[in-house]
């Protein structure tokens, strides 16, 4: 675009000069925010973002980040021409979340307005085997002493699940299950025995099996105490 206008010297001589119009990249992104809503966990949720060059001279696209290791993203081109779209490929790895979460994905690029945009992923991530409580802490045990504790497995899902392979880290624990399979909504008792070695200050070890039929289903219950002789003062 040029922008035309007369300019005038003592001498009376008027000229037509012409200037050329500031040019410069621009980058605009129509969504810059993306509701996944909820996923089980294990999940791996993907989107693509479309962001357009809406200036006058090419764009180029610097770099393309994340918010963490558990999201990656991708720009489709390294330059956009005036005029021209481009996406961003996203996905997200849910097995270490649950609850709330919120991701950002950062566009860095030639545009002077705006060197860097953000862009948002967010939703909830819900276990499908539901763990109550995740871990089991004894607190002060006796050695020798034989102690107790009881863990819930609900199946959130949809499916019918089956617990497969349960076993435990170390001799002194044991676990045994009410049932091994879980329909729908159902849920099943794991009941943990823990008899702690003489000679040893802290007990810290997992209870582990599959949920055959889950998304993720290598899961592990953890399970701590500390050994003492002062606890047969509190028993």
């Amino acid at each position: 675009m040029r922008q035309w206008f007369l300019a005038g010297c003592a001498c009376g001589i008027f000229l037509l000069l012409t200037v050329a119009a500031w040019a410069a990249p621009a980058v605009s992104v129509a969504n810059a925010q993306h509701d996944f809503g909820t996923v089980y966990q294990g999940e791996t949720v993907r989107h693509v973002f479309t962001f357009t060059n809406s200036g006058n001279v090419p764009l180029s696209v610097e770099k393309v980040s994340s918010s963490c290791g558990c999201t990656a993203a991708l720009a489709s081109a390294k330059v956009l021409a005036p005029g021209e779209s481009g996406e961003i490929q996203t996905s997200f790895d849910s097995t270490r979340f649950r609850g709330n979460v919120s991701k950002t994905v950062y566009l860095y690029t030639n545009d002077p307005a705006q060197p860097m945009v953000q862009l948002q992923i967010k939703g909830k991530v819900q276990a499908e085997v539901s763990i109550e409580p995740q871990l089991v802490n004894f607190g002060t045990v006796t050695p020798k002493r034989t102690v107790k504790s009881t863990v819930k497995l609900l199946n959130q899902g949809s499916r019918e699940v089956q617990i497969e392979g349960l076993e435990t880290t170390a001799p002194e624990l044991a676990a045994r299950l009410s049932a091994k399979v879980v329909p729908p909504g159902g849920s099943v008792a794991v009941e943990l025995t823990l008899t702690p070695k003489p000679g040893q200050a802290r007990f810290s070890g997992y209870v582990l099996f599959k949920a055959a039929g889950a998304i993720r289903h290598d899961l592990r219950i953890p399970v701590y105490a500390d050994i003492g002789e002062r606890a047969a003062n509190l028993n």
